[in-house]
């Protein structure tokens, strides 16, 4: 009787109630037009299609061509060319490590 009672009561309150599921605009959406265009220094907004900076580097030091291409592929995200973390890759090619 009381599990009866309970429902009931919770179902007039549903029912009576203003909740209700409200939407939000997407926060990663801009109604406004910006005037000036941002640049990005990150490999994922390389530009190009789809980061072409990043595409068809070589993945280890021994088939770099020289240092800056060493330097570009660990801005890509290819953190196994800095084994040391010192933010130098490819020591062998790279001067400063």
């Amino acid at each position: 009787m009381k599990r009866l009672i309970l429902a009931a009561a919770l179902s007039v309150f549903a029912l009576s109630s203003n909740a209700g599921v409200t939407t939000i605009d997407n926060p990663f959406q801009s109604n406004t037009v910006l005037k000036e265009s941002v640049e990005v220094d990150h490999p994922l907004f390389a530009k190009g299609d789809g980061g072409a900076q990043c595409k068809g580097l070589p993945s280890t030091c021994g088939q770099m061509a020289n240092c800056e291409q060493a330097k570009q592929a660990l801005k890509c995200g290819n953190k196994r060319l800095d084994r040391d973390k010192d933010g130098v890759p490819c020591e062998s090619i790279c001067p400063g490590g």
